[in-house]
């Protein structure tokens, strides 16, 4: 946040999609450091007993139920992914609205009523599928990726940015990419292909990185 000349002091909360290591490991101590709330399923909070230490303050939600922090009302949805209780969010301020869609193992008819209409999107457009078949994991791993309770290709990415899209809207975040399984420039050729092929007009796009902080977006 520094590097984007964010102030850390205007975050008011810490929202958790699932108890996974990559998407929680980090949440207790930056709780404590920062005096921030952790908003997270019965389910989820379950699990993360070795990232917390009693001294957080814990704020159980549930899937479908809104909730208020600030100016902000925050939907959390359910989704399935192989973790106990897991949710993606959708943040809307005003007319605006964010949705964020990642670690799911299938669109659902329900993720895709939550990001339609989004000003912004965050999809997870986690493998190539020709890359994560010919690599290196084992195949049980291979099959908890592509199966039900896994993770989006880049394909399924594409797919569901497409059909949502309507005049170049809304802007898209690609993010959760593998680092074995995939590279930014397949993953943002995809979507545009599928675009292309269709003569349809595809807005804002850019790639989240692992390895540094994504452009500060306007919406």
């Amino acid at each position: 946040m520094m590097s984007r000349g964010l102030d850390e002091g205007k975050i008011k909360g810490i929202l958790v999609t699932h108890e996974h290591n990559d998407h929680a490991s980090g949440v207790g101590v930056t709780s404590r450091n920062l005096s921030l709330p952790i908003y997270a399923t019965s389910g989820s909070l379950s699990k993360m007993e070795r990232v917390l230490n009693g001294n957080e303050q814990l704020i159980t939600i549930e899937g479908g139920v809104p909730f208020k922090i600030g100016p902000m009302e925050i939907q959390p949805y359910s989704v399935s992914h192989d973790s106990l209780e897991p949710v993606q969010y959708c943040v809307m301020s005003g007319k605006k609205k964010i949705a964020i869609a990642t670690d799911i193992g299938f669109v659902s008819t329900l993720v895709t009523e939550r990001i339609k209409g989004s000003d912004l999107l965050v999809i997870e457009s986690n493998y190539n599928k020709d890359m994560l078949q010919n690599g290196s994991y084992p195949w049980a791993i291979k099959q908890r990726i592509i199966g039900r309770e896994g993770h989006l290709s880049n394909r399924n990415a594409a797919e569901i940015i497409f059909n949502i899209t309507r005049n170049g809207s809304p802007k898209i975040v690609l993010a959760h990419l593998s680092e074995e399984n995939n590279r930014p420039e397949i993953a943002e050729k995809t979507v545009r292909e599928l675009f292309e092929k269709y003569d349809k007009k595809l807005g804002f796009l850019v790639i989240a990185s692992q390895q540094e902080p994504t452009p500060i977006l306007e919406i």
